[in-house]
C-alpha cells in the first residue's frame, strides 16, 4: 500500500504534517470562533425568544387590559344611567310635591279670597244698614211730619229689619 501512495504522489510525512496542521486549525478555530459565535448565536436566540414571549404576555395584558376597560365603561355607563333614573325620579317627586303644595296654596288663597270677599260683603251691607237707615228716618220723617228729635232709634231700625226682610224675600226669589 504504501507503493501504492508513493505512485500516487502521495507522502506519508507531508500527508501527517497537514493532518496535524488541520487539527491545530480546527481546535483553533473551534475553541476561538465556533464556541464564540455559537454562544452569540445561542445569546440571540434566546433574546428573540425573550422578545416574542414578552411581546407575547404584552399582547395578552393588552387583551387584558381592553377587556377590563370595557367592563368599567359598562359599570360607568351603568352607573350613569342609575344615577339619570334616580334624579328623575327624585324631580318627578319633586314636581309632584310643589304641585301639591301649589295646589295648597292656591285653595288657602281661595279660602281668603272667600273670606275677604264675605267681610266686604259684610261691611257694604253693614254701610247700607246705616246708609238705609238715615233714608228711612229721613223718609220717615217727612211723612209723619213730626220733629226729627221724636222719631227714635228703634222705629228706624223696625222698619230698616222689616225693609231689610222683604228685600232678602224679593232675593232669594
Amino acid at each position: 500500500m504504501s507503493e501504492l501512495f508513493h505512485q500516487l504522489g502521495v507522502d506519508w510525512k507531508l500527508l501527517l504534517s497537514q493532518g496535524v496542521n488541520f487539527l491545530i486549525l480546527l481546535a483553533v478555530l473551534t475553541f476561538f470562533l465556533f464556541r464564540p459565535l455559537l454562544k452569540v448565536l445561542e445569546e440571540r436566540k434566546k433574546k428573540i425568544e425573550l422578545g416574542l414571549k414578552v411581546g407575547k404576555e404584552a399582547e395578552e395584558r393588552l387583551l387584558a387590559i381592553d377587556k377590563m376597560k370595557e367592563e368599567k365603561l359598562g359599570e360607568a355607563e351603568k352607573t350613569a344611567f342609575e344615577i339619570v333614573k334616580k334624579g328623575e325620579a327624585e324631580a318627578k317627586a319633586g314636581a309632584d310635591k310643589i304641585i301639591m303644595e301649589g295646589g295648597k296654596k292656591a285653595d288657602d288663597i281661595l279660602k281668603e279670597a272667600g273670606q275677604i270677599a264675605e267681610r266686604r260683603q259684610e261691611e257694604a251691607r253693614l254701610a247700607m244698614a246705616k246708609e238705609a237707615k238715615a233714608l228711612v228716618r229721613a223718609a220717615i220723617i217727612k211723612t209723619v211730619q213730626l220733629d226729627p228729635n221724636a222719631v227714635d232709634a228703634a222705629l228706624v231700625s223696625q222698619a230698616v229689619d222689616e225693609i231689610s226682610g222683604l228685600s232678602a224675600k224679593i232675593s232669594r226669589g
